[in-house]
């Protein structure tokens, strides 16, 4: 990179460069005394959460400064929910996947999470075609979901602690959510939406919500791996 180089770096990392490197949370509230012809951002998960998206240091870094070159650097595609990538490439670019903003792809995504759509921009084999310029040493992911035939007693409890939680709950998030803790605490496992990091053979009763958390998971993991793939690995 040619001309003046500044890395903005999370609080969490620590690292050694030649550049200028600022820490997230003095440049968050200096950010308008910093000039650079390049930006390196690291750790831009930890950085733009939906919390503080509409902070104006991001305003100032995605659009209003003009930067010759602009850099991420993470150790994974994203976190939580996949429409987070925007993030990372929406500082690249201005725009990702077609939009300009965060909100549309976080909307799209929560309707196909609860299958209100059928098609959503960041299913793999759309994103795949959006990744350009990326570099990547991760490995792909290999966590597989497997069903086991509930007892008779497990059928009976599944039953009557899915009545409690839709006769308290009326929202789909609360009603999953509730009843997948319910579930891993009588049936002793431990499944989340980022099980598929996990690397590791799951074996689940074979009830509703065990069956959707793990779809859901096998979305994201479809979604990571696609930042493991050789034909995305270009050198910077």
């Amino acid at each position: 990179m040619d001309g003046s180089t500044l890395v903005v770096c999370h609080d969490f990392y620590t690292i050694t460069t030649k550049y200028n490197v600022v820490m997230w949370s003095r440049f968050k509230a200096e950010y308008f005394n910093y000039e650079a012809d390049n930006i390196v951002v690291v750790g831009m998960n930890r950085i733009r959460t939906a919390d503080v998206r509409c902070d104006l240091v991001f305003s100032y870094i995605y659009r209003m400064n003009t930067y010759k070159t602009k850099v991420v650097i993470d150790d994974r595609p994203f976190n939580g929910e996949p429409w987070r990538i925007w993030y990372h490439f929406g500082f690249l670019y201005g725009k990702f996947l077609d939009v300009d903003y965060s909100y549309p792809l976080e909307t799209e995504w929560k309707k196909w999470f609860y299958y209100e759509i059928n098609y959503c921009k960041l299913q793999d084999d759309n994103l795949k075609l959006y990744i350009n310029d990326t570099y990547t040493e991760l490995k792909k992911l290999t966590t597989s979901f497997l069903f086991s035939a509930p007892s008779d007693l497990d059928i009976e409890y599944y039953e009557d602690v899915k009545k409690i939680i839709f006769e308290k709950y009326d929202t789909p998030k609360l009603l999953v959510n509730n009843l997948l803790k319910q579930c891993n605490k009588h049936f002793i496992t431990d499944l989340g939406y980022e099980s598929y990091l996990t690397n590791k053979e799951l074996v689940l009763p074979n009830f509703g919500v065990y069956r959707y958390v793990s779809e859901e998971n096998k979305r994201r993991m479809n979604i990571y791996n696609l930042f493991t793939e050789n034909d995305f690995k270009k050198e910077l």
